[in-house]
């Protein structure tokens, strides 16, 4: 049952919690499954996944990887006058191309991450639009090399881990990526045929595979067989968006971290395992590594540089940006803490 908290928030009872972990694993699980999984009744799964949804406090979704597809992926820190960060950021949050936009605590710099697009759009935006802009005064932009933690639903949990071990090996044999693969031509690349099913799956990763059959004048079966084709080769995964509201999580800070390459892969994989941090990658630019914390307080964010950061060798510098607002996640836009309801889909969705 949800209740309320402070801060304008909710807070989730463990069946809540539960199914937002199901998701998690295994974010197609149909309710009978997830029901008998999690000891509760299928309809009972079913009207409460359903409520969370409505009041925005998840969305499953399916995105594309543009590094599966050659394409880059930028991060981009847009340093502006006071009074036209917010401004940025809401027209960077329209974009289809950008995704995880924010504010930060001092309200003068914006991130977002920004993927290239065979029309090459993205690099219009960071070469020309953005610096033209009257509101902006700097940009600096480096491209991601190679994601740490971040990748998938499954990488991070907000929760304490909810679901016992034996729960979370039961739905994990049951997620359709743990299934052989799944022969179909073209899985190296994107179909024309296949920008419908995937705007319909951007919006609502769990549409039935009968619903996309009517929609594209298909059959459940080719639908489904294409799907799993394209995440069995990596081209397609499904993200899983948690609101703060349901998560708890107040506190977000940006790391840019400046590391030796020597030590790039043993701090990326320290980072990744560290249970406050949803994304890490390594990337160009005058920090080499970069990652999120989220923690319900400044007090997790200290323990962490003066513990985990502190027992890392090889960091020669660090900078924390604290976040003041989300403007977008994934590709779910924000309205306090919560998940807007999906914009019908303009452009095709991809991993930050």
């Amino acid at each position: 049952m949800i209740t309320a908290s402070p801060f304008d928030s909710v807070v989730l009872d463990p069946i809540d919690e539960q199914i937002v972990h199901a998701l998690q694993i295994a974010p197609r699980v149909g309710f009978a499954r997830m029901g008998e999984v999690l000891d509760i009744g299928e309809t009972t799964a079913a009207r409460r996944y359903r409520r969370l949804r409505r009041d925005g406090l998840v969305r499953v979704t399916l995105a594309v990887d543009p590094a599966a597809l050659g394409l880059t992926v930028w991060h981009a820190r847009i340093r502006c006058r006071p009074d036209g960060a917010e401004v940025v950021a809401e027209a960077l949050g329209r974009r289809d191309d950008v995704s995880w936009v924010a504010i930060d605590a001092g309200g003068w710099e914006v991130t977002c991450s920004v993927r290239s697009t065979a029309g090459d759009q993205a690099q219009r935006l960071i070469t020309r639009q953005l610096p033209k802009s009257q509101s902006v005064l700097d940009v600096e932009v480096a491209a991601l090399l190679h994601t740490f933690v971040g990748g998938s639903a499954t990488d991070w949990s907000a929760w304490s881990s909810p679901l016992s071990p034996d729960q979370q090996h039961a739905l994990a044999t049951d997620d359709e990526l743990s299934r052989p693969p799944v022969t179909d031509g073209g899985t190296t690349t994107l179909r024309a045929d296949d920008r419908a099913v995937l705007d319909v799956l951007a919006r609502d990763g769990r549409t039935s595979y009968a619903a996309l059959a009517r929609l594209t004048d298909s059959t459940p079966g080719r639908v489904r067989r294409r799907v799993e084709a394209l995440l069995a080769a990596g081209i397609t995964y499904f993200d899983v968006d948690v609101a703060a509201a349901a998560s708890g999580i107040r506190t977000v800070v940006g790391l840019w971290l400046s590391v030796t390459p020597r030590s790039l892969v043993t701090v990326g994989t320290a980072l990744a395992r560290h249970p406050h941090v949803p994304f890490a990658a390594a990337v160009t630019g005058r920090h080499n590594l970069t990652a999120s914390l989220a923690t319900r307080g400044f007090d997790d964010v200290y323990d962490t540089v003066t513990t985990t950061l502190a027992d890392l060798d090889g960091i020669v510098g660090y900078e924390i940006v604290p976040v003041g607002r989300r403007i977008k996640f994934a590709d779910a836009r924000v309205t306090g803490d919560r998940l807007a309801p999906p914009e019908p889909v303009r452009g095709q969705r991809t991993r930050r």
